[in-house]
C-alpha cells in the first residue's frame, strides 16, 4: 500500500468522526488534524496554518473560531472515537485506565486555571503548579501484532474546575465523582462489555469504587488506613442479620498474618517479574458497605520493592489478574507523557473557557488516531515499522515518536508527490522527506 492510500485510510477514520461536527466545521477539523499531525511540537493554530500552506483553504480566523465559537461536541467526538474506531478491536472484557493530569498554562488570565498538585511532574516528587487539572480515561488493549506492547488509548476526559469557577451548569465535581461520570458515559457506550478499570489508590472512594456501574469491575490501590473486616457471620446477639463483620487489624498484621501464598510471573512496564500473591476476600465496609471486596497482597521475592496491597470490588477474579490489571495502568502515564512531548498538549495557546476545555484532550484524541492507524496498518507495512539503528540494533517496540513520525512521513511524501510528482529525480523526494520527518 503506497503513502496515497494510507493517508485515504486516515482520512476515512477522521471521515467517521464527521457527525460530531456540522459540515462546514468538520472540513475545518479535518484541516487542522494535518496541520496539527505535521508541525513539530505544535500547539499554535498559526504554526498549522503556516505548515498547511495553500492546503489552509478558509481564512485564518475560522480556524481560531474552531475552539472557542464553533458548533460541536467533544463528549460527542471521544463517544465516536470510541464506538466507531475503537470498539472493533475490544475484547468482551475491556481494559481501562483513570488517572489525572495536570496541563499548565501560560498566563494568570487564562481561564480554569488553579494551583493544582501534579505528582509526576517532578523527578523529586510532587509539586504545586499553575494549570489545569484534566481526568483522563483511556482504554488499554494488547495485539497480536505486538504482544510486548500495551495500547493505552485515551478518549474520554473531564476537566476538574475550582470551587469558584463552578455553576450551575458544571457543578463542583471531585476527582472521583468526575472520573466515575466518565466512566457511566463509557459503559452506557459499550452497554454489551464489561470495563475492567484500574485507579491509583485516590480512587479508592465510595464516590468511584463503592459505586461502580453494574458493568463495571474497579481495581485500586487499597489506602494505608482502610479499615478491613470479615464478612458478616450471621445473626448478632440481638438476633438480626449483622452488617458487619469482625475487624482484621491493620494492613502490617494482615500481611504478617498472610498464608497460601504463590508465586506468579508477571509484566511491568514491558519486562517480566517474579511476585508473591496472596489474597483474601473480606468487607471494606467503609467504602464498599455490605458488598465484598478481594484483597491481593503483592511482595518482592528479593525484598527490593514495598509490599503493594490491592483491592477490587469483583470477589471472583483470578489474584494473578487483578495484579496485572494494576501493573498495565502505567500505560496511561506514558500516553499522558506523549501528548505534552509529542503533541503540544502543554503548548496550547488558548485563554477562553470553552478553548481550554477543548485544545488540551483535542491532542490526547490525535495521539489515539495516530495509534489506531498505525497498529492496523505497520504490520503489514514494513517501511512503517521501525527501522534497526546502529545505537538500537534489535528494537522492536515501535513508540509513539515513531508512530507518529511513520504517520507524518505518509502526510509529505502524499504531498511532495502532489507538488513534484514528476520530478525525475526520486533521490530530491527521498531528501525532502528525511528533512521533513527524521526528526518527528
Amino acid at each position: 500500500m503506497d503513502a496515497t492510500n494510507l493517508v485515504s485510510v486516515f482520512h476515512q477514520m477522521i471521515l467517521q468522526l464527521s457527525s460530531a461536527f456540522t459540515a462546514p466545521t468538520f472540513e475545518t477539523f479535518s484541516q487542522l488534524v494535518v496541520g496539527w499531525l505535521l508541525t513539530p511540537g505544535c500547539g499554535t493554530i498559526t504554526g498549522m496554518i503556516r505548515t498547511l500552506g495553500p492546503a489552509a483553504t478558509k481564512n485564518w480566523t475560522v480556524y481560531h473560531k474552531f475552539f472557542y465559537r464553533a458548533a460541536w461536541s467533544l463528549e460527542e467526538l471521544s463517544r465516536l472515537l470510541l464506538v466507531r474506531l475503537m470498539a472493533p478491536l475490544l475484547e468482551e472484557v475491556v481494559d481501562v485506565t483513570i488517572d489525572d493530569t495536570t496541563c499548565g498554562p501560560r498566563g494568570k488570565h487564562v481561564a480554569l486555571a488553579g494551583w493544582w498538585k501534579d505528582a509526576s511532574a517532578h523527578a523529586r516528587g510532587p509539586v504545586i503548579h499553575w494549570s489545569h487539572n484534566w481526568v483522563v480515561l483511556a482504554v488499554s488493549l494488547r495485539l497480536k501484532a505486538f504482544p510486548s506492547m500495551r495500547l493505552t488509548l485515551p478518549v474520554m476526559f473531564a476537566l476538574h474546575r475550582k470551587k469558584a469557577d463552578c455553576d450551575a451548569g458544571h457543578p463542583y465535581r471531585t476527582l472521583p465523582q468526575l472520573a466515575r461520570q466518565l466512566l457511566v458515559k463509557m459503559a452506557e457506550a459499550l452497554p454489551d462489555r464489561v470495563l475492567f478499570v484500574a485507579m491509583d489508590g485516590l480512587y479508592a472512594t465510595k464516590d468511584l469504587l463503592g459505586d461502580l456501574p453494574p458493568n463495571v469491575i474497579g481495581v485500586s490501590r487499597l489506602r494505608k488506613n482502610a479499615s478491613l473486616r470479615t464478612l458478616p457471620p450471621g445473626k448478632g446477639p440481638t438476633g438480626y442479620p449483622r452488617k458487619r463483620g469482625n475487624r482484621l487489624g491493620d494492613l502490617a498484621t494482615l500481611t504478617r498474618r498472610a498464608k497460601n501464598w504463590r508465586k506468579v510471573t508477571l509484566l511491568k512496564q514491558g519486562r517480566k517479574v517474579r511476585r508473591r500473591i496472596t489474597g483474601l476476600t473480606c468487607q471494606w465496609y467503609h467504602v464498599c458497605k455490605l458488598k465484598p471486596v478481594r484483597v491481593v497482597i503483592v511482595q518482592a521475592p528479593d525484598g527490593s520493592e514495598d509490599d503493594l496491597r490491592l483491592v477490587c470490588s469483583h470477589v471472583d477474579c483470578d489474584d494473578a489478574r487483578i495484579v496485572q490489571r494494576f501493573y498495565d495502568r502505567w500505560g496511561i502515564e506514558e500516553c499522558i507523557q506523549e501528548s505534552k512531548a509529542q503533541m503540544g498538549m502543554e503548548r496550547t495557546r488558548g485563554w477562553c473557557a470553552k478553548t481550554v476545555s477543548r485544545q488540551a484532550p483535542l491532542a490526547m484524541i490525535l495521539s489515539s488516531l495516530v495509534k489506531l492507524w498505525y497498529v492496523q496498518h505497520a504490520p503489514d507495512q514494513p517501511e512503517l515499522l521501525p527501522q534497526a539503528l546502529p545505537w538500537y540494533p534489535h528494537k522492536a517496540r515501535p513508540s509513539f515518536r515513531d508512530m507518529l513520525a511513520a504517520l507524518r512521513r505518509c502526510l509529505w511524501r502524499e504531498r511532495l508527490f502532489n507538488l513534484y510528482g514528476r520530478c525525475k529525480s526520486n533521490e530530491t523526494l527521498a531528501a525532502l522527506e528525511h528533512a521533513l520527518c527524521s526528526a518527528a
